[in-house]
């Protein structure tokens, strides 16, 4: 009984979430870790920690995010919801430059189980760097014309990459599953949770990136 009443005082004191709402604040885990890359690729973790829908688990990726019928416009705000909500992380990111330098990136996708309004899931996340200001077009075509170039720094181009490789990596045993277009350059070697997938959003997406160029090694 006694540890009973002490666990019970733990869960109060650290405020471990509650209840059964369909989307929450992410409630991993994760304690802080070293990233392997510069500081300016990542959102700030007090501003954006991540968020995941509740409403996507385990048990049930068969009937969403794996499946070949479901699509993340199901669950993507509407357009009048993200674009307030850019305005917003863009003053609170102290970001002054055009909006289109920008995607307004889930830091766990959509594709991912991520939460697909929460504030705390959603960042400016530049296409170039601070030096080279970039559209998603010139991003693009900058890749094009410099392959394997680290003068401009990994964008919300490259994270989407990653974003996909995970997803894949999660669904790599579903039979008959939903894969991204990038399988066949980057398959899925090992299969991972829906929560590891999560993990490695949040904690260094970049880390996934190296790994996957460097011989299609997993990101686990």
């Amino acid at each position: 009984m006694k540890r009973l009443l002490l666990a019970a005082a733990l869960i109060v004191l650290l405020g471990m979430p509650a209840g059964d709402s369909a989307t929450t604040s992410l409630s991993l885990p994760m304690a802080p870790q070293a990233k392997v890359g510069p500081a300016e690729i990542y959102p700030d973790s007090t501003r954006t920690p991540g968020a995941i829908n509740t409403a996507i688990t385990q048990a049930n990726i068969s009937q969403n995010i794996c499946n070949k019928n479901w699509t993340t416009g199901e669950v993507r705000p509407a357009n009048s919801v993200t674009k307030r909500v850019k305005k917003q992380t863009m003053q609170d990111y102290g970001f002054t430059d055009a909006a289109n330098h920008y995607e307004l990136d889930h830091l766990i996708s959509l594709q991912n189980g991520g939460c697909p309004a929460c504030v705390g899931n959603l960042w400016p996340e530049a296409y170039g760097d601070l030096k080279h200001h970039m559209t998603e077009v010139m991003r693009g075509q900058w890749n094009k014309e410099n392959p394997g170039s680290s003068e401009v720094l990994l964008g919300a181009l490259e994270k989407d990459v990653v974003e996909s490789h995970i997803h894949d990596e999660i669904c790599r045993d579903i039979p008959n599953a939903k894969l991204s277009s990038y399988r066949k350059k980057f398959p899925p070697t090992v299969t991972v949770t829906l929560q590891r997938g999560q993990e490695i959003l949040t904690t260094d997406w970049y880390a996934c990136y190296l790994n996957m160029m460097d011989g299609n090694k997993p990101c686990n």
